[in-house]
């Protein structure tokens, strides 16, 4: 019984080829040699463009904390000028989602959870 939706092989293959067709010439072209007065070349002994953000290694503290509550290590870098926090590991966000998973798993309902816990 067959219901339309097979596909069966032919018993002959056949090559394709693909052409590709030639460019067509185009009516005013620009010419491509210039004299040395219209070319551009790089501008030498240049330095290379930085695009990063981050402050220089010597503006910044590094900071390792562990706190008491939840027994993690965090580890701050902290911006020397202004004491703000520029990177840190884990994120802040991960710290409340683990002290708010240990408040659900001993019984408390998050609001009720330590601030002091909560808070790196």
């Amino acid at each position: 019984m067959d219901t339309g939706l097979v596909i069966r092989p032919t018993a002959t293959a056949t090559q394709s080829s693909i052409v590709r067709p030639e460019p067509a010439p185009v009516r005013e072209a620009v010419a491509t040699d210039l004299a040395p007065a219209q070319s551009v070349t790089a501008a030498a002994n240049t330095n290379a463009p930085r695009h990063d953000t981050t402050p220089a290694p010597d503006a910044q503290v590094r900071k390792i904390v562990l706190d008491a509550h939840s027994r993690e290590v965090i580890y701050q870098v902290l911006d020397a000028d202004s004491g703000r926090v520029v990177r840190q590991v884990p994120d802040e966000a991960l710290l409340r989602l683990r002290a708010y998973v240990r408040a659900v798993a001993q019984g408390q309902r998050p609001a009720e959870a330590n601030r002091a816990d909560i808070e790196a």
